[in-house]
């Protein structure tokens, strides 16, 4: 069955190829019956010196005024400015296609992009060629890194108020910053899109990969994103009008950045409604995934399961952080999210906060696994002042350390330190100003030699701690710290801590019930 689709498939696109060469305007049936427009009879030249933002142009005018059809781009390199798609117009370029961004500013429209869209709609760029947007002609070497030069072209693709896009099977290079940005599009498929750019911030100035920026109904799928900045992140920016990303799903894709894989915010001016990230592989992110919610957006309804991440000595599993861009303002809301089946190597662990006055609410981490190096010798600020830095500090602790939610569970958590174990490390759990905590399942300790307890709660209004399991070497199970109260310890394998519980001066005996636990040996 597979081969005769392949079959099927090569022999369409043979025949397309077949009658493209014919002469200028011939009527070329597609799939929605429109006709097929081939550069080369508009003046395109695929020599790597002509420019050819006029042909492409005059192409898409033609398929156009006939109502649509499909710009086909035959191999070759071609040079070009801004190109500017319209109603019920494929671009297509097959392997061997190559279309450059120009060098010189005079050659883009004023909205500084490569590919650009405007309230079109049946728009799709498809094929096994390359877009390239030659991202290196407009930086400058300094400080030991690229920079921004005085100009360069905002994205390679734009796309603003767009409905039913394709994005489909090509490679986008050399981003000079973001590589795909649609704002307040609807109906969008990017599925097969590989985007090579360089992986660190010293490689290319904020190279981004995929950036939905308050669109509705996307689809992303097996895609491979290698950026210098953020692979797939999610936002609501102040040029969105809609101000809304909703019903999205982005799976099976391998995410390479020195920055965030998959990500939320930080601009969050909108709502963020019905999303999921799945069955994705990461690597050297400085973050897995991360959630930053900071102007006041609200995010309700995120699933990301099916994670494999392998990350670099600086790494971070998932980061949650709840924080104001300006001061006096509101961050925002965040409930309803659930993380579950993630297998992490890295030098933190999780870290998620909300704030006193904006508690995050409802959050579930379910079958996580984290084998921690912990490598840094840099100490996690767990108070920083205001205006917090993104930059320049450990931004995640040693453990998983959660602050500020109200009903979190942690279910089937394992972290495992690497040898040897720092101290400093401490806790493996810390659930500090929670209400409605529930922590099942889990397997570890603290790190040894610290004499901190292996999950430490402070401030915490009822939990349910069942089904754990205490490692070798485990010295005090659970602490219970200032404020703790209603804690119930029931059906935990304890037999290998030499203690169970520790009560802080002020919290009661009678605020920890224990049931049915497998108590250390004598």
């Amino acid at each position: 069955m597979l081969f005769l689709l392949l079959k099927s498939l090569g022999e369409e696109q043979m025949n397309i190829g077949k009658k493209i060469r014919g002469a200028k305007g011939v009527d070329v049936s597609t799939a929605r019956g429109f006709a097929v427009y081939n550069l080369e009879d508009f003046g395109g030249v695929g020599d790597g010196a002509t420019l050819n933002t006029k042909p492409i142009k005059k192409a898409i005018e033609a398929a156009t005024q006939a109502g649509g059809g499909t710009v086909y781009v035959p191999p070759g390199d071609y040079l070009s400015g801004t190109i500017r798609l319209a109603d019920n117009v494929t671009l297509y370029l097959p392997a061997g296609a190559t279309i450059w961004g120009s060098k010189s500013r005079e050659d883009y429209a004023e909205d500084a992009s490569l590919v650009y869209a405007e309230d079109a709609v049946n728009i799709a760029i498809r094929g096994q060629g390359t877009i390239d947007g030659n991202g290196p002609s407009f930086w400058k070497w300094q400080y030991g890194q690229w920079v921004a030069g005085d100009w360069r072209p905002q994205r390679v693709m734009r796309f603003v108020r767009c409905e039913n896009l394709l994005l489909e099977d090509f490679t986008i290079r050399n981003s000079p910053a973001w590589t795909i940005h649609p704002i307040d599009c609807d109906r969008v498929v990017m599925r097969g899109i590989s985007i090579i750019n360089g992986i660190y911030e010293e490689d290319g100035p904020n190279t981004d990969g995929i950036n939905p920026d308050g669109c509705t109904r996307v689809r992303i799928s097996d895609c491979y994103v290698q950026a210098g900045d953020d692979s797939i992140v999610l936002k609501c920016t102040r040029r969105s009008a809609r101000r809304e990303c909703r019903d999205i799903t982005v799976t099976n894709c391998v995410l390479i950045t020195s920055e965030t894989a998959l990500k939320i915010g930080s601009e969050s001016y909108g709502e963020f409604r019905n999303i999921t990230f799945s069955n994705c592989v990461v690597r050297d992110a400085g973050c897995g995934v991360g959630l930053w919610m900071r102007d006041g957006g609200l995010i309700d309804g995120w699933v990301v399961s099916n994670i494999s991440m392998t990350l670099p000595d600086s790494g971070v599993p998932i980061y949650m952080w709840c924080y104001p861009r300006v001061e006096g303002t509101q961050a925002g809301t965040v409930k309803n999210v659930i993380i579950r089946d993630v297998t992490a190597m890295g030098d933190g662990g999780i870290f998620m906060s909300g704030r006193k006055e904006e508690h995050l609410q409802g959050i579930t981490l379910d079958n996580i696994r984290i084998f921690m190096r912990g490598k840094g010798k840099e100490k996690f600020h767990e108070n920083p002042p205001y205006p917090f830095q993104l930059w320049g500090h450990k931004r995640a602790p040693y453990d998983i350390f959660c602050r500020y939610v109200d009903d979190l569970k942690l279910r089937n958590i394992q972290l495992t330190w690497n040898s040897p174990e720092n101290p400093e490390w401490a806790s493996a759990i810390r659930c500090w100003h929670i209400k409605e905590l529930e922590i099942a399942g889990f397997v570890g300790r603290q790190s040894l030699g610290s004499g901190a307890a292996s999950i430490w709660l402070k401030d915490v209004q009822g939990a349910f701690i069942h089904s754990c399991r205490a490692l070798e070497n485990t010295g005090t199970f659970l602490k219970a710290d200032d404020g703790t109260k209603d804690v119930t310890l029931m059906n935990n394998e304890l037999s290998r801590a030499q203690k169970t519980l520790e009560l802080a001066p002020g919290v009661e005996a009678e605020e920890v019930f224990e049931s049915s636990n497998r108590l250390p040996r004598e």
